[in-house]
């Protein structure tokens, strides 16, 4: 007898785990059972009594990860660039009105003028020298800085209108701004310059 009552205690015990969820994830996994499976009998053998033990519940701390922190992507404005200017552009951008004579004309210079020429590096105007005679004019504009009208002649440097032995100075900068053998120099307007 009793070892029916210790086999239907065994049976017992083992249907009583079959109704029990499937416990999937880790942290239920490293727990204890919830039941012991040890049993006391007590009493008589006709009057036995199986007395199920409470477990102890033992819970392991469950390790989280750090939070990751999410960045956001970072943007990197880069401020365009202006491409850098010709000397030609700049003093173009110095001209108001350009109107081109094609052909060139002669002009007749009636007393002496002073020839200029923009510096495109500095943004200064430089006196080339004076002059008297024909002169070729290729175009005609106002000057951005002042507004007065000029007129632009092609001179190359130390050979044309007997401007011979220009200041070393004014050479240089020439040369620095990539004018080696000709320049673009104006003329201001006056009486003294006289159209065909």
């Amino acid at each position: 007898m009793i070892q029916r009552i210790l086999w239907f205690a065994v049976m017992l015990l083992a249907l009583a785990g079959c109704g029990q969820p499937l416990q999937l994830d880790a942290a239920r996994r490293t727990r204890t059972p919830l039941l012991a499976q040890s049993t006391t009998l007590t009493g008589t053998p006709e009057r036995a009594t199986i007395v199920l033990e409470t477990p102890r519940i033992t819970q392991t701390p469950i390790q989280t990860p750090p939070p990751t922190i999410a960045r956001s992507p970072t943007v990197q404005i880069i401020p365009a660039t202006p491409e850098p200017q010709t000397s030609e552009a700049r003093w173009r951008a110095q001209q108001i009105d350009r109107q081109v004579l094609d052909p060139p004309q002669l002009y007749r210079v009636t007393s002496q003028a002073t020839l200029f020429w923009y510096d495109p590096m500095t943004g200064q105007i430089l006196e080339i020298g004076t002059l008297r005679g024909d002169v070729p004019v290729q175009a005609r504009f106002r000057l951005r800085s002042t507004g007065q009208a000029a007129l632009e002649v092609p001179y190359r440097i130390n050979n044309d209108f007997g401007l011979t032995a220009i200041s070393e100075a004014v050479r240089s900068r020439m040369e620095a701004a990539g004018y080696t053998v000709s320049v673009e120099a104006f003329l201001l307007e006056s009486d003294a310059v006289q159209a065909p």
